[in-house]
C-alpha cells in the first residue's frame, strides 16, 4: 500500500522535523537524513551540470546553424564546424551519463525516503504506544483520586455536621455565655463555621 504512494522528501518538510525533539532522532533516522541531504545536494549539482551542458549544446547548435554557409563546394565542413559537431557528440554522451546518474540518484533517494518514512512511523508509533500506556495509568490514578476525593468530601461533610451538632447541643445545655468563654479559650484549636 505504501509502495504506491508518492511521498514528498521528508527532510524538506518542517512538520517532519517537528516529530523529533532536539536529541530524540534514532540513529537510523539520523543516518538516512544525512544520506538524503547528501543526495539532495548531489541531485542539485547534477541538475546544474545538465542545465549547463544543454546550454552549451544549444550554443554550439546555434553556431553550426550560423556557420552552415562555410560548408565547401563538395559538402565538406570546415574545421570549426567539425569541431562543433565533435563537441556536440561529446556533450550528448555526457548528457546521457549525467541524466542516467540523476535517474539512479533519484531512485535511490526515493528508496531512502521510503525507508526514512518507515523508520519515522515505527519511532512515532513506539512513542504513541508508550504515551498510551502512561495515559491509561494516569487515567486510572485520576479515577482512583476522584473516588478517594469523593470519600474524603463525604467524611469532611460528616465531621462538619457532627461538630455543628455538638456545638448546638453545648449551646443548648450550657448557654451562650459559657460557650463564648470556651470559644475564646479554644479559638485557635476549634472554630465554628
Amino acid at each position: 500500500m505504501v509502495k504506491n504512494q508518492e511521498i514528498p522528501l521528508l527532510i524538506l518538510d518542517q512538520k517532519w522535523h517537528h516529530l523529533f525533539s532536539q536529541d530524540s532522532k534514532p540513529k537510523e533516522v539520523e543516518r538516512l537524513e544525512q544520506k538524503l541531504k547528501k543526495q539532495l545536494s548531489g541531485q542539485g549539482r547534477l541538475r546544474q551540470e545538465i542545465k549547463e551542458l544543454k546550454g552549451l549544446k544549444a550554443k554550439l547548435m546555434k553556431n553550426i546553424l550560423v556557420n552552415m554557409d562555410e560548408i565547401g563546394e563538395h559538402g565538406q565542413e570546415t574545421k570549426k564546424l567539425q569541431e562543433d559537431h565533435r563537441l556536440i557528440t561529446e556533450i550528448n554522451g555526457k548528457l546521457e551519463d549525467k541524466e542516467e546518474e540523476l535517474r539512479k540518484m533519484e531512485q535511490e533517494m526515493e528508496q531512502d525516503n521510503s525507508l526514512l518514512m518507515v523508520q519515522t512511523m515505527e519511532f512515532c508509533y513506539r512513542i504513541m504506544s508508550s504515551n498510551e500506556v502512561e495515559r491509561e495509568h494516569l487515567a486510572s490514578w485520576i479515577d482512583q483520586m476522584r473516588e478517594e476525593l469523593k470519600q474524603k468530601i463525604v467524611r469532611k461533610d460528616a465531621i462538619d455536621g457532627k461538630n455543628r451538632e455538638i456545638y448546638a447541643y453545648l449551646h443548648d445545655i450550657f448557654g451562650a455565655q459559657v460557650l463564648e468563654a470556651f470559644d475564646l479559650k479554644y479559638e485557635d484549636e476549634y472554630k465554628v463555621e
